[in-house]
């Protein structure tokens, strides 16, 4: 899974760190294998970009990209991560994806960076991703529980979609 967060709050991540049952913990070492997240992997810079590529390389077709934030449009320069706008990010991340996850109302209808008077134009992930499935998990933030049900479900579709086409 590649996590990447865009025009936010950072809430949603702060809502999955406050998971129970599971832990965020026993979510990544048990569960799941989220190859990139800025907020919560220690690389930064040019090896947390090479952890971002070397995932999509690996798995290309079978990884999910969940995404916080909304994207703004009006500006490349309005949200950068290691100097790539969020538009040029998720495309080339999305490409080889086997689906998206919205997370939080700004990445699911655009929140409050898209509210008027919305002076980035931002727009939420399934504007711009047309050619892949998109689930939205509301909430500002949503609850740990309704991220990672939604994700361990994706996940488990993937899996078995993939299975079965091998």
């Amino acid at each position: 899974m590649i996590w990447m967060s865009f025009q936010e709050c950072t809430g949603c991540t702060e809502s999955l760190t406050r998971a129970h049952s599971p832990t965020v913990e026993g979510l990544i070492f048990d569960a799941i294998s989220l190859d990139y997240h800025h907020t919560l992997q220690a690389a930064a810079g040019d090896q947390a970009e090479a952890a971002r590529h070397a995932a999509m390389e690996e798995n290309d077709g079978g990884y999910l990209v969940l995404v916080d934030g909304s994207i703004p449009l009006g500006n490349p320069g309005y949200s950068t991560i290691a100097g790539i706008s969020n538009v040029d990010m998720l495309k080339e991340t999305v490409a080889g994806a086997a689906a998206v996850v919205a997370i939080g109302s700004c990445a699911a209808f655009g929140g409050i960076p898209g509210a008027d008077p919305n002076p980035t134009d931002a727009v939420s992930v399934s504007e711009l991703v047309k050619n892949k499935p998109v689930v939205n998990v509301p909430g500002c933030p949503p609850t740990a529980e309704a991220l990672i049900y939604g994700i361990l479900q994706l996940q488990a579709k993937i899996r078995r979609e993939t299975t079965i086409s091998r």
